[in-house]
């Protein structure tokens, strides 16, 4: 193809992408669809996507839990942080979102844990629980932005393991949890034991 048929045309889907266009139509894109639809229809049977929320920069956020890549370790620079594991005291919280660089819907997996010696009082104490988070019931997210994980780390109150894991959670609008055939995961979690 004429190099310069070929920049034209990366510019005109460049400003599509941009002006929000998302009907484009094509055969790497459909086989991109497919892979995707099949990958959904694998993790959820027929009834459509599951859906869950999350934290950003304490801003609820919502992406399809699109499961664990198989055979990949690592990928990229984009993080996702398990408070506890996945989804048992609340949801999880993620690097980056749509449109900032480092962003891709492949999250690398953390695990935040207590480190030992150390109580979720002690979180707290320290400033770096969340505004919601409710410390007479231990309930609400602990953590709601990774600013506050990271301190909490570097403060010696958490640990942070890399278990080598890669999940696929493409970010989404939350209209798409409430979309029919789409079900969304529970937002209700058990209260925070002192250690986790």
């Amino acid at each position: 193809m004429n190099p310069i048929k070929s920049l034209s045309i990366f510019i005109v889907l460049i400003a599509l992408v941009a002006a929000g266009c998302t009907d484009i139509e094509g055969p790497a894109i459909d086989q991109g669809q497919q892979e995707l639809e099949a990958n959904l229809s694998a993790r959820h049977g027929n009834t459509g996507a599951l859906v869950v929320n999350g934290w950003y920069e304490e801003e609820e956020i919502y992406y399809i839990d699109g499961g664990i890549e198989e055979g990949v370790t690592e990928r990229g620079e984009n993080d996702i942080f398990l408070i506890g594991g996945p989804r048992l005291y609340q949801a999880q919280v993620v690097e980056f979102i749509p449109g900032e660089p480092g962003y891709s819907p492949h999250w690398n997996v953390n695990v935040v844990h207590t480190a030992e010696g150390y109580t979720v009082s002690d979180i707290v104490a320290a400033g770096y629980a969340s505004s919601m988070f409710d410390h007479s019931t231990n309930e609400g997210p602990l953590f709601d932005d990774l600013a506050d994980i990271l301190g909490a780390y570097q403060a010696g109150l958490v640990t942070i393991a890399k278990p080598g894991v890669v999940v696929l959670c493409p970010i989404t609008p939350e209209a798409t949890a409430d979309a029919p055939g789409n079900r969304e995961a529970p937002e209700e979690f058990p209260p925070f034991p002192e250690t986790f």
